[in-house]
């Protein structure tokens, strides 16, 4: 299944900690703070999990966001781009197999 996982996290050191829990999960980053990737409905529960305890071990935290939204294969091609895209020839490259 697909995820996108965006987030919104001020403090640096809690951002590179979630951006290396989701590049641990196979998680491919598409923005700064937007990854994108294949995994199982388990997968993403326990990375859920885990970020959760990320920021449940910080003080602060209560502004902070994380989101992991599944997306169907056929939804994808469905997207609608506003303001600069990205090169769609290097992305269908890079994530063939998730749409095929």
């Amino acid at each position: 299944m697909l995820f996108w996982v965006i987030y919104d996290i001020s403090d640096d050191r809690l951002r590179l900690k979630v951006s290396e829990k989701c590049k641990d999960y196979g998680l491919k980053r598409l923005q700064k703070s937007a990854f994108f990737g294949d995994m199982s409905k388990n997968s993403a529960e326990t990375l859920a999990v885990e970020v959760e305890k990320i920021l449940s071990d910080e003080k602060n935290t209560e502004e902070d966001c994380v989101f992991l939204l599944p997306m169907c294969k056929s939804c994808i091609s469905k997207k609608i781009t506003i303001g600069r895209g990205f090169d769609e020839e290097q992305f269908m490259d890079k994530f063939y197999t998730f749409f095929r």
